[in-house]
């Protein structure tokens, strides 16, 4: 990263800071951080590369949005999994905590009686 770009990018990092922390208002983050970035391409282009913006290969669509597809359905099938698991866990603490009451309740009836 050159001198330029690092200077840009901690000017970002204050003014979302900033913007976070409720300093500055939403419409002049936006207009600050437009020309943070502005001003960065337009060092790269007197430069002569382009280290901001990366060119998509033209080519079949179809095969970008059949990725695009498999990546929703493997995420959908993750989030599906961790709620199986989740739900397991469940069913195994409730299990767990019958298992504590039922010990608890035959010890107090087995001392009761004796």
């Amino acid at each position: 990263m050159s001198v330029r770009e690092q200077q840009v990018n901690d000017a970002l990092r204050v003014l979302d800071e900033m913007h976070r922390l409720c300093r500055i208002e939403r419409d002049d983050y936006r207009q600050r951080r437009r020309r943070l970035l502005e001003s960065l391409s337009d060092a790269t282009v007197r430069a002569g590369r382009d280290t901001v913006r990366h060119t998509v290969p033209g080519g079949d669509t179809r095969a970008t949005g059949a990725t695009l597809r498999r990546h929703i359905v493997n995420k959908t099938q993750a989030a599906r999994m961790r709620g199986r698991r989740s739900g397991a866990r469940r069913i195994a603490m409730c299990t767990l905590a019958l298992g504590v009451l039922a010990c608890a309740a035959a010890w107090y009836w087995f001392a009761m009686g004796a």
